[in-house]
């Protein structure tokens, strides 16, 4: 048990220090302007997603054969954007939460190509890794998959710190936990993250 929870913990402290790396340099400058939060996601995947690959190799003898096809892949990746799409223009809406937030201010202004970047590579590939890829793995080794993918998702919807963006996070994540466990590769959240983003960014 002791290792079991050791496994967990090791890399949420592995990508908190590496937040505190980036960031506590960069609340000492101003030259990043309003691409900060764009540069911090960027610096924090750059240091986190080498870490996170390792734990998540390692883990590959508690994941079952892969199974995926581009048929698959596309049709969740779809699913997901529809979902999206569904959260954020219809229920939030209805419940009054379809507000501009300090997340869509800052991760959708700043120049184009990082934008691009980050959006579509840097914050899938840290954020997919670390919630699905490592976390929801090694919750598996403590809870059932239902329980993992909740507590995965619940930490996904708080790591966004905003009350619609946590909502909206907690849903995504679930479905995301979802497409995991049905291909067995962090390949898949990935892939649906980064469409989902895709969209958002040439809505929003």
């Amino acid at each position: 048990m002791k290792i079991r929870i050791r496994r967990l913990l090791v890399p949420v402290f592995v990508c908190l220090a590496a937040a505190c790396l980036v960031e506590l340099p960069l609340m000492q400058t101003t030259i990043f302007g309003e691409e900060i939060i764009l540069w911090d996601t960027l610096f924090r995947s750059l240091l986190a997603v080498p870490v996170l690959l390792v734990f998540y190799r390692e883990d590959r003898v508690f994941r079952g054969e892969k199974r995926i096809s581009i048929v698959s892949a596309g049709v969740f990746a779809a699913a997901g954007v529809c979902l999206s799409l569904a959260l954020a223009y219809g229920i939030f809406n209805r419940l009054g939460l379809f507000v501009d937030s300090f997340v869509e201010e800052t991760l959708f202004a700043g120049r184009l190509w990082l934008q691009l970047l980050v959006l579509l590579l840097a914050s899938p590939l840290l954020e997919e890794l670390f919630f699905r890829g490592v976390l929801y793995g090694r919750l598996k080794e403590l809870f059932p998959a239902r329980g993992a993918a909740f507590i995965s998702a619940a930490a996904f919807g708080l790591y966004h710190a905003d009350l619609r963006q946590g909502l909206y996070g907690f849903f995504m994540g679930l479905f995301l936990a979802l497409a995991m466990e049905r291909s067995q590769t962090v390949f898949l959240p990935i892939l649906i993250h980064a469409a989902v983003n895709g969209v958002a960014f040439f809505i929003i």
